[in-house]
């Protein structure tokens, strides 16, 4: 299988080094004129520039595979311009940050000129790109058969596991992505939020909090994202200042996230904290304002009260709340006749290399071990097993912060998740009735097989 590159950006010269280094000869094409001078500059040994697509396709000769690391909004005219050069049974695989719709429309289109498509979402950012990255792939099942060696030569190993999997179907790998993604920007606010109530509830400087998050690397609720944080909690400059103290507080986005919550809203799934997370990013704009705050700053002595909750818990609970919702909206889009997920395959393409990544997720793959669905019981068996009598430490954690006015929503929304699922309450019936009252919607009774009919549904 001949192999070409388009695009040269961080993402797609690191996958380019990275498939060189499994020995493979690698083309490639770089429309931008300042990445190609550098390029030419800085020359990668058994990479070969090329100057056209036109170039690129006749010196990657059929059966070939053209690898797209594009931005989003350049792939489809990249893909109009190959139809006039590739041949049948040729593959195109797109390895950006694509709408799974979009991937389903590119695998039609090239269908109907016999070329195959592959949607590949890749996760792990530059450095997993040129290491070994976690590889989720969608697309021709004939295309995955002849290319799956090079995905799983390049990708991220977990005991010698590739974390690669071919999920099935256009549009199932960049779904599986989209999905990664939505709990990524879950689980990196909620790391912030825990990070500001150490800081601003129990007193803790950026050293203190960073060394708390280094200890949870040793147990099992250890993660990659904890360990970036970890790094960054009090990392300084060059003049002795954190670059938490000098960093804009403007959360960028790619868009992933948002498509996430549409997905969910498709699919009538709640994933609140993903929500959260993402509102949090679009609120962002408004962090610079700074206005007094009229609450109790009466902050608890680190001493007495921060050796008193388990960090570790607090951190395990709401990275298995915000996973929970992910792959419960994985296993829900199964709905759709075009996916059929398999839960343990996710498990198998996080293992390693992307962002999700750590030991916690282990925790949570023993769980499904047992319980082999994704259903309430799933999570509340979890909870119940990892963390034994911490529900009152979480939620000691999360009121501090409430009553001192330091925000927390991706915490607070999954206790609210985990309460609204196992706690009784009578929110759906009251619901129910007003809407009744109001609408004259038909209720049922809980066994579902009975209508009821309130005195004010007799006009």
């Amino acid at each position: 299988m001949n192999i070409g590159i388009i695009g040269l950006g961080s993402m797609g010269l690191n996958l380019a080094k990275n498939i060189i280094s499994k020995k493979y000869k690698v083309y490639a094409y770089e429309e931008n004129s300042v990445t190609n001078s550098d390029l030419k500059k800085n020359k990668v040994k058994d990479l070969f520039l090329t100057t056209s697509l036109k170039e690129l396709l006749i010196k990657v000769i059929s059966p070939r595979i053209i690898m797209l690391s594009l931005p989003a909004e350049k792939v489809d005219a990249v893909i109009n311009e190959l139809i006039n050069f590739l041949e049948p049974e040729d593959i195109v695989a797109d390895l950006g940050n694509s709408l799974y719709l979009k991937s389903i429309e590119r695998d039609t289109l090239l269908n109907s000129h016999k070329i195959n498509f592959l949607g590949v979402g890749v996760s792990g950012g530059p450095r997993g790109a040129k290491n070994g990255p976690a590889i989720m792939v969608g697309g021709s099942k004939e295309a995955w058969n002849k290319t799956k060696h090079i995905f799983e030569d390049i990708s991220a190993k977990n005991d010698n596991q590739s974390a690669c999997c071919f999920f099935g179907s256009a549009g199932s790998g960049h779904f599986v992505k989209l999905v990664h993604n939505g709990i990524e920007y879950a689980l990196m606010e909620g790391i912030a939020e825990v990070s500001n109530i150490l800081n601003k509830v129990y007193n803790l400087n950026n050293d203190e909090i960073a060394k708390k998050f280094k200890d949870i690397l040793k147990t099992n609720s250890s993660s990659f994202l904890l360990k970036i944080t970890s790094e960054i909690m009090n990392a300084k400059n060059d003049n002795d200042q954190y670059f938490l103290d000098e960093v804009d507080p403007v959360i960028g986005q790619n868009g992933t996230g948002v498509w996430a919550i549409k997905a969910a809203l498709d699919l009538g799934v709640g994933i609140p904290s993903i929500y959260e997370a993402v509102s949090a990013r679009s609120n962002s704009k408004n962090f610079k304002y700074n206005f007094e705050q009229n609450f109790n700053n009466k902050k608890y002595n680190p001493n007495d009260k921060c050796n008193e909750i388990s960090i570790e818990k607090i951190i395990f609970f709401n990275f298995a709340c915000s996973i929970y919702q992910g792959l419960n909206l994985i296993n829900e889009s199964n709905k759709w006749n075009f996916f059929d997920f398999k839960i343990e395959d996710i498990f198998k393409a996080w293992s390693a290399g992307c962002i999700l990544q750590g030991r916690y997720l282990d925790l949570i793959l023993k769980e499904f071990i047992i319980r082999k669905k994704i259903d309430p019981q799933f999570l509340y068996d979890l909870i119940k097993t990892n963390c034994p009598d911490q529900l009152k430490s979480i939620r000691e954690f999360n009121s501090s912060a409430i009553n001192m006015g330091i925000t927390c929503p991706v915490l607070s929304s999954n206790l609210a998740y985990y309460d609204q699922m196992f706690s009784n309450h009578k929110i759906g019936e009251i619901i129910q009735l007003q809407r009744s009252f109001f609408g004259l919607h038909p209720i049922k009774d809980k066994e579902g097989k009975n209508n009821i009919t309130p005195y004010w549904t007799k006009l």
